[in-house]
């Protein structure tokens, strides 16, 4: 066997040396770009996850009352967020714009990791190759708007009329009786309704077209014309959603319904039209729709029927209007809407 000379055998060595540091180079970039860019994404995650909530609960707070004083750039709230949503529970927050002209509000978060500067966060291996990359600059943005319903997939089809709300107690906290039909009554003077019969076309609250049919659902926009049912007919398909309120307000717990008003109605071939105008959150405590084995009107809410001079006959919701701050899917938000108090809320960015 013939043996390798001592120089060509240095001359291995070298070239392995070389082909071991030229290797070490490539792993550290692959740890570099594996582990180090793993974390600093999921430092992004976490700060945009603050940003998002910093955002969307400002914009709840100032959907529902703009003069509030969280409603504001110094509120605490996007920095408590923020640290909430980081696993290390520290997080900064260098910017909060509230913009009540345009309603919106952006939060701007960034990273702070003990020992590293500010807004940055620290690498383990990238530094090796690079020392200038030793910090990496991470945050994050998110901006949330929040305004009157464009449109609404309403869990329950009945919509009331634009005088029932202009002519009411809104948004001071009283309770009160919102009929479903005219006045039973005809010695009693009520302005928003001009049907004793139950016809609500035209005035009064009127019952909208399921949809799907065979639900208690109806999809309405704001300027629409919307099929209208004649009567106090109960729909079939809302046994389900009462039974719900009815469980939830047992239980203590508060019910909110999103209904649709109208300021226009009329009269057509089949049962009518409304023309759908805003959309008005109620706070439910109790309902009556002629004798249905779904009603529930406790104790309180026949006071408030009592006292406000309605007959037992009468029909509708005891509850009353409040500012109401929600998001979801089933709604969009867009201009058009008139502000009745009802908002939603929802990430641009």
């Amino acid at each position: 066997m013939k043996k390798l000379s001592r120089a060509n055998r240095s001359a291995q060595d070298g070239a392995s040396s070389i082909l071991v540091a030229v290797l070490m180079v490539a792993l550290l970039g692959f740890a570099a770009i594996s582990i180090d860019v793993g974390k600093l994404y999921w430092e992004k995650a976490q700060l945009q996850n603050g940003a998002d909530a910093g955002a969307l609960a400002l914009a709840s707070i100032c959907g529902v009352k703009e003069s509030d004083t969280e409603c504001s750039s110094v509120s605490t709230i996007p920095r408590h967020l923020a640290e909430n949503n980081a696993n290390d529970s520290s997080s900064l927050v260098p910017s909060v714009v509230v913009d009540t002209t345009n309603n919106k509000v952006t939060v701007k978060t960034a990273a702070a990791e003990a020992g590293s500067p500010t807004n940055t966060v620290s690498t383990w291996f990238a530094r090796i190759l690079d020392p200038a990359f030793s910090n990496v600059e991470v945050g994050a943005t998110a901006t949330a708007v929040w305004g009157p319903v464009k449109s609404l997939s309403a869990k329950f089809p009945l919509a009331f009329s634009r005088c029932e709300v202009d002519s009411s107690p809104t948004f001071d906290g009283s309770l009160q009786f919102l009929m479903s039909h005219g006045v039973s009554d005809t010695k009693k003077t009520d302005a928003c309704h001009s049907s004793s019969s139950g016809h609500e076309i035209p005035g009064g609250f009127g019952w909208l077209v399921p949809e799907p049919a065979g639900s208690c659902s109806t999809n309405t926009s704001i300027g629409s014309w919307e099929p209208a049912v004649d009567g106090n007919s109960f729909p079939s398909g809302c046994s389900t959603q009462v039974a719900e309120w009815k469980k939830a307000l047992e239980a203590g717990q508060e019910v909110i319904a999103l209904l649709p008003v109208f300021d226009d109605s009329r009269k057509l071939t089949g049962d009518g039209e409304f023309r759908i105008y805003a959309y008005a959150a109620i706070d439910i405590r109790g309902w009556t729709f002629n004798g249905h084995k779904d009603d529930y009107m406790p104790a309180e809410a026949i006071k408030v029927q009592k006292d406000g001079g309605y007959l037992p006959s009468d029909l509708g919701f005891v509850g009353k209007f409040v500012r109401y701050v929600f998001d979801d899917e089933d709604a969009e938000f867009g201009s058009g809407g008139v502000d009745y108090g009802s908002h939603i809320i929802g990430l641009t960015e």
